[in-house]
């Protein structure tokens, strides 16, 4: 059992900024405004990542056939039952998942006639191996966890949709896209799940209609929406961490759940954040983190002005050492 806990900050608005915003969730009709193939001429891929290979991995019938196949249920995170998503049947099984994700890679690039990139899948193919020894050339499907983080953040928007409520909301290292799906939910104008994986894009669509939502704008979608209860869902692969707060002063709410699991993962995410957090008058800044070190976890002050807002005690379904690792965590 974990506990995880989720921080907040709000930049100080001025008398004319305020919003009288109702509090209850309300179902949306979802469109997607952009693939997750879709960058700006500007925009920095994540470390690792080409822009070959977020082609191969933008959103198509067999990228949807990936990240919905039989290594994955559908079933809701434990902390949000509202939300049913796909998501690993069990820990280990991220090891075969991440295999077939090298195949399909590696099966497009030789369609491709493309022998400048090679993935190699030594390592990744025996459900034994730990991550030490992997060589795995593109990163662990970690779109398929719902890591508890992120499901914090979830459940404080879900309890809390005010906080978003016709607001513009972007998650950060979206994963899954558990808390960008409960910002939807909640009332959200629009929400950019963010995360330099291009599978974590096509991920959170497919989740976006396990929750209910009437995707649009995307082949194979419905073509229904009401343009008067209509929320804007948009995937971005940048890797937003080398942007400047400028570039997304646009956001009333930015969030991040559970991208402290490594040192300098943690640093950056806390410098970014805490330098984005002051990015306009009003706008709101949220990290969910369940303190997997103390050693770089987010402390007291880490910015300026963020404050503890709820603490939730999760105990996470069968959990691999690519993931969680542990079973139980407080996450806030």
């Amino acid at each position: 059992m974990s506990a995880c806990t989720a921080a907040l900050r709000r930049a100080p608005s001025p008398p004319s900024a305020h919003r009288g915003v109702g509090t209850r969730p309300r179902a949306c009709a979802v469109r997607a405004a952009s693939s997750s193939s879709a960058t700006s001429p500007a925009a920095v891929l994540g470390e690792g990542w080409s822009a070959s290979q977020v082609a191969i991995f933008a959103d198509s019938p067999t990228t949807r056939a990936l990240v919905t196949c039989d290594l994955l249920e559908l079933r809701p995170p434990e902390l949000c039952p509202e939300l049913p998503m796909w998501l690993l049947r069990d820990g280990d099984d991220i090891l075969e998942l991440w295999a077939r994700t090298e195949k399909l890679a590696a099966e497009a690039c030789k369609n491709a006639g493309d022998k400048k990139e090679e993935h190699n899948t030594e390592g990744v193919n025996n459900g034994s191996t730990a991550l030490s020894n992997t060589k795995s050339s593109l990163h662990p499907p970690y779109w398929a966890v719902p890591w508890v983080g992120g499901q914090a953040v979830a459940r404080f928007i879900l309890d809390n949709p005010e906080v978003v409520a016709g607001k513009t909301v972007l998650d950060v290292g979206s994963g899954c896209g558990v808390a960008a799906l409960a910002a939807a939910m909640a009332g959200a104008k629009s929400v950019c799940a963010n995360d330099i994986d291009p599978l974590a894009g096509v991920a959170f669509l497919e989740n976006a209609r396990a929750c209910g939502l009437n995707v649009t704008g995307v082949e194979g979608s419905s073509s229904t929406s009401s343009s008067t209860s209509s929320c804007i869902l948009e995937t971005s692969v940048e890797d937003l961490l080398q942007s400047s707060a400028t570039s997304v002063a646009k956001y009333d709410v930015i969030m991040a759940g559970d991208v402290c699991f490594v040192k300098n993962l943690a640093e950056a995410f806390q410098g970014w954040l805490g330098d984005v957090s002051t990015r306009k008058p009003g706008a709101v800044t949220i990290l969910g983190d369940p303190r997997r070190q103390d050693a770089w976890a987010p402390k007291p002050g880490w910015a300026t002005g963020m404050e503890s807002v709820a603490t939730y005690e999760v105990t996470t379904k069968s959990t691999s050492p690519l993931t969680e690792g542990q079973a139980v965590r407080n996450t806030a």
